[in-house]
């Protein structure tokens, strides 16, 4: 990192460039402009001394909604005003196993495999374990370490994930919070009424502290529990469980999904199938397990403190990029459902923080960027070839502020457990979400209608908006590599 530092913002773009096959003749889409991108304060670099590539660190927590940042008081402070947030990040398939098989392997689902939770095309079971991004860098010179939350049904027996030099996964009791076990490199080790927070928290910092002893710099996926529902010993979800020092918190809190003129949405007759006819959303328990998030992301916003802390104190912090997300939203009581695995706005959006050497300080964007995009960041950042097509693209020059060519179109989808695997598939635009499921289907103006109250996939006026969305839509579902990242260019006005 240091060395793009020293050359400037030119020598950045060309070796960004180059990392991901880009030639002249592909920069022609519309770039976004930095007026769109960045607010607040100018960008600066760090010249600290360092090595030459930096470390990357990324942090990520489970079912957080991107509004339940603001009651992380030292994420943002260490993060958000010392790094760049990305307003309009979203996980485009937005499940635990689907969104977490891109994180590895820098593929959507159609190519990965990995479409839902369960079934024969979910879980752990779905992904190839040797085909990880970890290997590109473990190959490059990079020391790799995965601590935390993996794929559901993942356990000590089965295959160890290739390319981490450091595997530590979650293996038992993964929803419980006080009783369970990481893969500890093949010699598990259980953990019995600690906090899982807390414990991932500690194992993380220990491999930073062992890594920062050597001289190559090091990956590090530090993936949370929270603030996911905690699966109990009868085998029934409850709101997660606090960490002693934060129970009775957040007593007097009220969501922001309450406010939303979606929440308990009087009529969704219009509505794709998963909102028609649900019944309304109690709002007793709506405020319980928003209360119960908060509580249990407070452990986790300690544990960011902690890593920022602990990888200053072994003279690392000057030279790592850490990078914060969730795997996907969640919806608390919008159109009366609470959950996730379904294309709306809470749902897809995610949190996306990033702090590092030559990434501006206290900036904003609003590039449309993907959970899909951060293995192709991650790759250019290291200067590491990528050994297949990845179906995101580098956003590299947005850290420092700069304008940067885009794709205006992203494909967004669900998966289910039976069947060939697939729900609803869809794209969504800077004003558009559009998605279909058979014969049913839902096209949402989110320039007009931000709360996705009324579906105009019948309205006339949107006929031909409709049609050119099916057309990218079709172009998008089998998509790979440079496909997955086109500029189809303006939609006409509606009628």
């Amino acid at each position: 990192m240091q060395a793009w530092v020293r050359s400037g913002v030119t020598a950045l773009i060309v070796c960004v460039c180059a990392a991901l096959g880009v030639t002249l003749a592909e920069q022609d889409a519309t770039p976004v402009p930095a007026s769109a991108q960045v607010a607040a304060a100018p960008a600066t670099t760090s010249d600290a001394p360092g090595q030459d590539r930096p470390n990357i660190v990324f942090v990520m927590t489970d079912d957080m909604r991107a509004d339940e940042l603001r009651w992380m008081p030292h994420t943002r402070e260490l993060l958000a005003e010392r790094g760049i947030a990305f307003t309009d990040a979203v996980s485009p398939h937005p499940l635990c196993c689907p969104a977490r098989a891109q994180l590895v392997t820098g593929q959507y689902a159609q190519n990965n495999g990995v479409q839902h939770n369960a079934g024969p095309f979910g879980g752990f079971q779905a992904l190839d374990p040797s085909q990880e991004i970890s290997s590109w860098f473990t190959r490059e010179g990079y020391q790799t370490g995965f601590i935390g939350k993996f794929l559901n049904g993942y356990t000590d027996l089965d295959q160890r994930p290739s390319g981490w030099d450091h595997w530590d996964a979650l293996s038992a009791g993964v929803y419980d919070y006080f009783d369970f076990s990481f893969d500890n490199d093949g010699s598990p080790v259980a953990f019995r009424d600690s906090y899982v927070t807390e414990v991932i928290a500690e194992r993380t910092n220990a491999t930073v502290r062992d890594f920062a002893a050597k001289d190559e710099p090091f990956l590090i996926y530090s993936w949370h529990l929270g603030p996911h529902y905690r699966i109990n010993r009868q085998g029934k979800p409850v709101p997660a469980p606090a960490a002693p020092i934060d129970k009775g918190r957040f007593a007097d809190s009220v969501p922001p999904a309450l406010k939303a003129p979606s929440f308990n949405e009087r009529n969704v007759l219009d509505q794709p199938r998963p909102f028609r006819n649900r019944l309304l959303a109690r709002e007793e328990l709506v405020i319980a397990e928003h209360r119960a998030r908060l509580r249990a992301l407070q452990s986790v916003d300690r544990a960011v403190e902690s890593l920022v802390e602990t990888l200053r104190s072994v003279g690392e912090l000057n030279n790592t990029v850490i990078v914060f997300a969730s795997d996907n939203g969640y919806s608390l009581g919008e159109h009366r459902f609470v959950g996730k695995n379904v294309l709306t706005d809470e749902v897809l959006r995610v949190p996306l923080l990033i702090r590092g050497p030559g990434v501006g300080t206290g900036l904003t964007s609003g590039l449309p960027v993907t959970l899909v995009d951060l293995p192709a960041t991650f790759t250019a950042l290291a200067e590491v070839s990528p050994g297949w097509l990845l179906d995101g693209t580098s956003f590299v020059p947005s850290l420092i502020g700069q304008d940067q060519p885009f794709r205006d179109t992203t494909l967004v989808q669900t998966g289910d457990d039976g069947g060939d695997g697939w729900a609803y598939r869809g794209v969504r635009t800077s004003r558009y979400l559009y998605g279909v499921n058979g014969s049913d289907g839902f096209l949402y103006d989110e320039l007009l209608d931000p709360g996705e109250l009324v579906n105009r996939i019948y309205d006339p006026a949107y006929a031909e908006i409709q049609t050119l969305l099916e057309q990218r839509r079709l172009q998008l579902l089998s998509c790979s590599g440079e496909s997955c990242n086109q500029t189809f260019g303006m939609l006409p006005e509606p009628g």
